[in-house]
């Protein structure tokens, strides 16, 4: 099986064999208003005296975002899911640009977890956790594919790596 036969069969079991009205009612009132702790977070530290992490957090978050939508989904013109696949459900309030890859709302989740997990490790546990979360979300709505969202975890991790590694 290849790479992307599997890509298609994960997307599937998570777009489709899992659905259900439970789970479609967690996601889009749940998950989502849930995911609005990727941003408070770092806004909560530059109220908690540790401005550098909240804005390091943030610039490196919302740069990832831009980045991701502006050079890298021009770059590599990998179309949607539901342009890709038949029968593909789509569900909420995704931003429905043209390409998929990489997954810039992945991206955003990661490069704001990222650099609070390697300086603050509890909460950045928890907030790596809820970056998962948003990855399964984009999936399970129909907006992108598992490459998609690993390769909006991989460029994040390469972004923020370089960028600590810069820091220090």
């Amino acid at each position: 099986m290849s790479l992307f036969e599997l890509n298609e069969k994960i997307f599937f079991f998570f777009n489709q064999k899992i659905a259900n009205s439970v789970l479609d009612f967690l996601v889009l009132f749940v998950l989502i208003p849930f995911f609005s702790l990727l941003i408070l977070t770092p806004i909560y530290f530059l109220f908690k005296g540790k401005k550098f992490l909240a804005i390091y957090a943030l610039f490196c978050g919302f740069f990832l975002y831009w980045f991701g939508h502006a050079i890298l989904k021009p770059i590599f013109h990998v179309p949607r899911p539901f342009v890709l696949f038949e029968n593909v459900r789509t569900i909420g309030p995704w931003h429905e640009s043209p390409y998929a890859f990489p997954s810039t709302t992945t991206m955003l989740a990661f490069g704001l977890a990222l650099p609070i997990f390697l300086r603050e490790r509890k909460i950045g546990i928890f907030l790596l956790v809820l970056a998962c979360l948003v990855g399964f979300s984009v999936i399970y709505c129909g907006f992108h594919t598992p490459l998609d969202v690993l390769g909006g975890i991989l460029f994040s991790l390469i972004f923020v790596l370089f960028f600590e590694k810069i820091l220090k």
